[in-house]
């Protein structure tokens, strides 16, 4: 009898301290343990990566970008389209003023197709992600100096007066 009563005894001790052994296991991490660890963010859905791409491209666009934009591809249509290959040769640079307005033209449509599906797949992109400063770049680049060259080589006397971006 005493050697079952012993048995028992030893068997419920057991178990008491393999369920506390499994409470300590399970038991929440503490505040200084979390503090250390990376911020983990819910992915955005859809509508919400549409919106925050909205208000993104808003903060970084210059105001006056598409305006630029829209006159260089008229621009385009207008003059260089229409010219021969006698013509394009005879004016030196303007082959590669035209190159390199519209390489960073396509690279403006490439960063703002990354960031946008980026945002759609419901990642956040911040202001100082690497895509979002090369599009703010290009943007400058583009208008500030591409375009303006390109259009001096075609039309001299109609070069475009320097214009300060933040009085417009």
């Amino acid at each position: 009898m005493n050697s079952i009563f012993y048995s028992v005894i030893t068997i419920l001790l057991l178990t008491g301290g393999i369920l506390l052994l499994m409470r300590e296991h399970n038991k929440k991490t503490p505040l200084r343990e979390i503090d250390n660890r990376p911020p983990q963010y819910q992915p955005l859905s859809k509508e919400e990566g549409e919106d925050h791409f909205s208000v993104l491209m808003n903060a970084i666009t210059p105001v006056w970008y598409w305006r630029v934009n829209h006159e260089y591809i008229d621009f385009l249509h207008a003059t260089i389209k229409r010219m021969n290959m006698a013509e394009l040769n005879s004016t030196p640079g303007l082959f590669e003023a035209q190159r390199r307005c519209s390489d960073l033209n396509s690279a403006v449509y490439k960063y703002y197709d990354n960031i946008k599906k980026r945002c759609v797949n419901g990642e956040k992109v911040a202001q100082s992600d690497l895509d979002v400063l090369n599009l703010r770049q290009c943007f400058r680049e583009f208008s500030m100096e591409a375009y303006p060259a390109l259009v001096v080589l075609v039309w001299p006397e109609n070069q475009r007066p320097w214009v300060n971006p933040e009085d417009v």
